[in-house]
């Protein structure tokens, strides 16, 4: 990686956190916006660099106010977040030597706001490089947690009161995790040469393991996930490989992957709010459904289902169009139903960081009213003696248990029949118990936090 083109994957974080933070847009994709032109290292930097601040921007703030002689409010444009790029290298990232953070830190501030701006960063991150690293807080100290994991306060103090301190602690020492990149193994290509007509999922997974390690990318199976592969390192980007263009595997996250596998076996799957259609082609891969219908409202996200069952050999998976909330097909007539709701998030702040500066108590509330609504709709597709997967990548019992508590009371009369499922959910994983009958997912190492919950219309 040159200096210039460290410069300037550094120069684009700095605009990327301005438009997350500034602009409301999202940061992943951004990312991947600001990377074009950019050589596959520094592309890699500046993603790290972007996501890795916005997940650890209070703490990273509290440092450079306790070294600054002026309220960090009132730093000229761009300034504070050349510090945080700055800091979060010294901070977090052994790879970058800190006279080189510090350095390139402040020739930015030069070009951005002349001598006076370099002189400033240069003398606030030598004074905090003077200074010993924060301590890191004890579980249950709800103020000091959501400082140095940069979380809202109400959220840990929501998560310290539901779940107990210890659960809440594992959960931001997660969050503020780097997040692997998953990838679902294609029994159905996999078993056109190397598997000798065997699509058995761990055949399949390790025959794309050893593949994959040829190529130099080095990944490891992920327990209770059959078709799963977590990468660790490699030279080589798995989106690049002929193996990903020949449709061998997937990009999904393991939670994705599971959720399917949550829903008992059956023939036909309505996805709803669906593209680009993950879940659907999960429960293929993973011989959960013989075909699915995936429903969604957009249609660039549609075309990229297609485009995906395609390339993996799924012609059962078909594309709807139409909004999740109405979904343009007859009542009382499927036998399996998926619902993974819009909601909050707050089970992927490690993917989705900038979520955790937007999302509001007020906000949850809004949502939860929307999933209620959609809820009632999916129930009115299930047929008699069907099952029905509602399901959220929020931990908050507003968006989960309790709505399916209020739903489920009000479609007594509506759709005779439903209740949670008298079968527990059967999760390949280990999950906890919430009080509707349902299972909550924490963020770990190797997956993003949901909540599910079974129901069933009786015959």
């Amino acid at each position: 990686m040159t200096k210039r083109a460290a410069a300037t994957a550094r120069t684009r974080a700095v605009e990327g956190l301005r438009k997350v933070l500034g602009s409301g847009e999202r940061a992943a994709p951004l990312a991947g916006a600001l990377s074009r032109g950019l050589s596959a290292p520094d592309q890699d930097l500046l993603r790290e660099l972007l996501l890795g601040v916005l997940r650890w921007k209070r703490a990273l703030d509290a440092e450079i106010a306790g070294a600054c002689r002026m309220p960090i409010a009132k730093l000229a444009p761009n300034l504070l977040e050349i510090l945080e790029v700055g800091l979060y290298q010294l901070r977090h990232l052994d790879r970058v030597p800190g006279y080189a953070a510090v350095s390139e830190a402040v020739d930015h501030a030069r070009r951005s706001g002349g001598e006076g701006a370099a002189r400033l960063v240069n003398g606030i991150l030598r004074e905090i490089l003077r200074r010993p690293p924060p301590q890191e807080p004890r579980a249950g100290d709800v103020s000091a947690l959501a400082r140095r994991f940069s979380h809202p306060e109400f959220l840990v103090e929501r998560w310290s009161e539901r779940f107990g301190p210890e659960t809440t602690l594992r959960v931001l020492q997660a969050d503020n995790g780097t997040p692997r990149l998953d990838l679902l193994a294609n029994p159905r290509r996999g078993s056109l040469d190397s598997l000798g007509n065997r699509p058995e999922s761990r055949v399949a997974r390790d025959s794309l393991r050893e593949r994959l390690a040829e190529e130099g990318v080095v990944t490891e199976p992920v327990p209770g996930a059959p078709l799963a592969l977590s990468v660790r390192s490699g030279s080589l980007n798995p989106l690049r490989s002929p193996l990903h263009a020949q449709g061998l595997f997937a990009v999904q996250d393991v939670g994705s992957q599971i959720l399917p596998l949550l829903l008992p076996p059956g023939g036909l799957l309505i996805d709803l709010a669906a593209a680009p259609g993950g879940k659907s082609l999960s429960a293929l891969a993973h011989a959960r459904m013989s075909r699915t219908a995936a429903v969604d409202r957009s249609l660039p996200r549609l075309r990229l289902l297609v485009q995906n069952a395609r390339r993996l050999g799924y012609s059962e998976a078909r594309a709807v169009a139409g909004d999740f909330a109405a979904p343009p097909l007859p009542e009382g007539r499927f036998d399996r139903v998926l619902l993974d709701a819009p909601c909050s998030g707050t089970g992927t702040l490690r993917k989705n960081p900038e979520i955790r500066y937007r999302v509001t108590e007020e906000a949850v509330e809004r949502l939860a009213g929307a999933q209620e609504a959609a809820l009632e709709s999916a129930l009115r597709l299930l047929a008699p003696g069907g099952f029905l997967l509602y399901s959220t990548c929020s931990l908050e019992w507003e968006e989960n248990e309790r709505v399916v508590e209020r739903v489920v009371e009000r479609m007594r009369e509506r759709v005779p029949g439903v209740r949670p499922a008298s079968v527990p959910i059967d999760s390949p994983v280990p999950a906890s118990p919430t009080r509707a009958g349902g299972v909550r997912l924490f963020p770990d190492e190797t997956t993003d936090g949901f909540t599910a919950h079974l129901l069933r219309r009786t015959e």
